[in-house]
């Protein structure tokens, strides 16, 4: 067998693991006492604001963060962009390149203050030069200035700590540390295990460790709570590459087996193709290369991105030289990549760069800010992505190419609002959203004494959640789906599950039969009467895989199934399919499903898209039909697009529930009484050229009227005390507000009482 040796990178790499650092890079205690000195400069009080967002993980040393903004002690309504210098240990040249950006944005030259001063006023700018200290130290003490993790004291025997500082100054080799850049959760599980051998030709062992579970590293909790406080637009992480082989590329998320891309992936590698555009390489000649990330193994710009929609991109700046010996080279390095990051703050606000983005503020109809609200682009939404959500001053960004978008805006009590809107590369599209509060009505139950721990979930297809049973709770009026469960050992107690359309306060007296439920046999291949797929009986589990990933581009077909055989269920009106389980899955392509079938096809079921493996999860499929079942089967099913896979489907239990129950009515709480709430009808004339009016009803208590306009502004405000139950005609001139008429456009109308509020939508045309 032949075998060819790269001379060239082994030289490279002897270089680096025998050079002292240029005295040009900041130590650790430099870089602290530079940003401690920055922050008693007088001039810098209003611009400058310093904090320690964490401590390193072993050594409990602080990780500081920069903010440049025009108040910059103040969080305002301002577009967030966030640099990160450091992250692995050795590649020190990004904390030279966001140092160097502190002191542009404090003290630019003459000729561009103008430009600057506008990005202060527009901008809130955050700069971590490293968050990683504890293997910034190593470097520049010349332990080993090719290492890589932060310093988690582990040991040769195993995960354990040891109280040695177990290192080699070769490159790789170092049993101590977790590889910073694969410790997020986002597909961590797929980083590696500990002290696992690197397959490349450098030999980088144990380099990469992913540590013992997503988050376990203080420093990458650090950057993970600043960006979930701060909703930034853009980020860039400085990387460089220590084998030279992706070096001088800019990363954008992601592109996995060559198929599969974010959905703002247009967006993003539109922006990442400019950064690249604006950094000259090494050799003076080629620009950076502009390239997705192809992998999948816990990486922050694939956090960051699927965690909170801000476009981060990985940049490896500099060569395999990794540290330059040369102040001059380090000078120009820095020169060449600082237009990246100016780049990327004027396209935060569009100035001077493309302006494609979408903004706005959502009130409620009190001209109230609403935080939490869902935004979804609907040219642009995947389950991949948590929930985009307003921030606390109501405020949501979305950077868009030019374009007609359609948006939907959901909060949990509130009317689904849904708007058309342009983005151009001109200017920043600003609009206001106003939300219409739904009528609440509180749900409590009455149940048993015995039982402590009693659940509540509650599900209409878009918002759900699980309760404390025990406790009441309010949910807005229409259909839901509800099931109660008893979690506490000792008792088999079927589930409570109804479809309850909710349009009043309401007690409930749930029935629960006290019964054996029958045990699926998941185990048992025989028992299941139909098999497609190569599903695993393993012991005490049904897995839909052997291996940690499950098959994929295979002979077997797309979908999986099992079907079992028939169950008797006869003389039963109720029936419910509790499953215990975990699963994993490529979010909108690959899916699991639990169905119950009957004679004439399926009559329940349940769908999953998503991801919960973090622990099992008890589930529920039911079906109530007061003409009752005969028999019935169960169907699980597996259905793969044979592309980008993951860990699949474990389940550990399932258990089916049967019952006939006499009335399948609701039961309501005795002392419960229905207390009719006021009623409102909609404003008419609708147009209107002046007067308007709104019939009131059954209320007995004062009301105040409040009307808005579409900003949210308050025109007008009253109170009616003293009602009576009697219809009431409330009545409002638009064209003679205190002497002054309106303008043309929309107004609302807020009536609220103690217990019940209404919107109602007004459209004047001024004569």
């Amino acid at each position: 067998m032949k075998i060819v040796v790269n001379f060239t990178f082994l030289l490279s790499l002897s270089f680096l693991n025998s050079q002292a650092l240029d005295p040009r890079y900041h130590t650790l205690d430099e870089i602290n006492d530079l940003l401690d000195s920055l922050d008693l400069i007088e001039d810098y009080d209003d611009i400058y604001h310093l904090e320690t967002i964490g401590y390193s993980s072993h050594e409990n040393l602080p990780i500081k963060a920069v903010k440049i903004s025009d108040n910059a002690s103040t969080k305002e309504d301002e577009g967030r962009v966030l640099f990160l210098g450091q992250c692995h240990a050795e590649e020190i040249l990004g904390v030279e390149t966001v140092i160097e950006l502190i002191k542009y944005l404090l003290d630019p030259p003459a000729a561009e203050a103008q430009h600057v001063n506008i990005l202060r006023q527009n901008l809130e700018i955050w700069i971590v030069p490293t968050h990683n200290p504890e293997g910034l130290n190593v470097v520049h003490n010349g332990l080993d200035v090719s290492y890589r993790k932060n310093k988690h004291d582990f040991s040769p025997t195993g995960p354990t700590p040891n109280g040695v500082f177990d290192y080699d100054p070769a490159i790789g080799n170092d049993i101590d540390g977790v590889d910073l850049n694969r410790n997020y959760d986002f597909n961590w599980a797929l980083g590696d295990t500990f002290l696992e051998p690197d397959a490349s030709d450098y030999a980088a062992h144990y380099d990469y460790y992913r540590g013992m579970e997503p988050w376990s590293e203080s420093e990458i909790v650090a950057i993970r709570d600043l960006a979930l406080e701060n909703d930034f637009l853009f980020s860039i992480a400085w990387h460089s590459s220590r084998s030279g082989r992706l070096s001088e590329k800019v990363f954008t998320s992601w592109n996995w087996e060559g198929a599969k891309f974010p959905p703002d992936t247009q967006e993003m590698i539109i922006i990442g193709d400019e950064i690249a555009s604006r950094i000259v390489k090494e050799d003076g000649v080629e620009n950076y290369e502009s390239v997705y990330s192809g992998s999948r193994n816990g990486k922050a710009h694939d956090w960051f991105y699927s965690a909170t929609g801000c476009f981060q991109y990985l940049i490896e700046c500099g060569t395999a030289n990794l540290q330059p010996d040369s102040s001059a080279l380090i000078e120009d390095t820095i020169d060449r990549l600082m237009p990246a990051q100016i780049y990327l703050l004027d396209r935060a606000i569009g100035y001077n760069e493309d302006a494609g983005q979408i903004t706005g503020i959502v009130r409620d109809g009190a001209g109230n800010v609403l935080e939490d609200v869902e935004v979804i682009v609907e040219e642009r939404h995947s389950d991949v992505l948590q929930s985009r959500k307003t921030d606390e001053f109501g405020r949501f960004r979305r950077i868009l190419n030019p374009n007609t978008y359609n948006f939907r805006f959901r909060k949990f009590g509130y009317e689904e609002t849904t708007i058309q809107a342009i983005a151009n590369n001109s200017v920043v599209y600003e609009t206001y959203i106003l939300m219409t509060p739904k009528i609440m009505h509180e749900i409590s139950f009455v149940l048993n004494d015995l039982w402590s721990d009693v659940r509540v979930k509650y599900d209409n297809g878009i918002f759900s959640g699980e309760l404390d049973a025990n406790l009441a709770f309010e949910l807005p009026a229409r259909e839901w789906d509800l099931t109660i469960y008893v979690m506490d050992e000792g008792y088999d107690v079927m589930p409570w599950t109804r479809t309850i359309d909710v349009n009043s306060d309401t007690q409930i007296i749930p029935t629960f039969p006290d019964l054996s439920p029958l045990e699926l046999s998941i185990i048992d291949s025989s028992w299941w009467e139909s098999i497609s797929g190569s599903w695993v009986f393993n012991e005490g589990a049904l897995l839909t895989n052997s291996s940690f990933l499950y098959s994929n581009s295979d002979s077997l077909a797309e979908l999986w199934t099992l079907v079992s055989s028939w169950l008797d269920v006869n003389g039963a009106n109720r029936i419910v399919l509790e499953i215990n389980h975990q699963y994993e899955m490529e979010w909108d392509h690959d899916s699991i499903q639990v169905s119950l079938l009957d004679a004439d096809g399926e009559i329940a079921r349940r769908v999953w898209k998503d991801q919960n493996w973090n622990e099992m999860t008890k589930d529920f499929v039911w079906a109530n039909d007061t003409s009752g079942f005969d028999s019935i089967k169960v169907q699980l099913s597996f259905g793969r697009d044979q592309n980008v896979a993951y860990r699949g489907w474990q389940i550990e239990s399932m258990n089916l529930f049967h019952s006939y129950e006499q009335d399948m009515s609701i039961q309501s709480g005795g002392g419960f009484n229905l207390i009719q709430l006021g009623t409102a009808s909609s404003a008419y004339p609708n147009p209107s050229t002046g007067m308007i009016s709104v019939d009131l009803e059954l209320w007995r208590e004062p009301l105040d009227i409040t009307v808005y306009n579409l900003l949210g502004q308050e025109v007008y405000r009253e109170n009616l005390a003293g009602m009576s139950p009697q219809r009431h005609t409330w009545r409002f001139d638009l064209q003679n507000r205190k002497g002054i008429p309106l303008s043309s456009g929309v107004y609302f109308i807020r009536i609220a009482g103690q217990r019940k509020e209404f919107i109602r939508k007004c459209v004047f045309l001024r004569p």
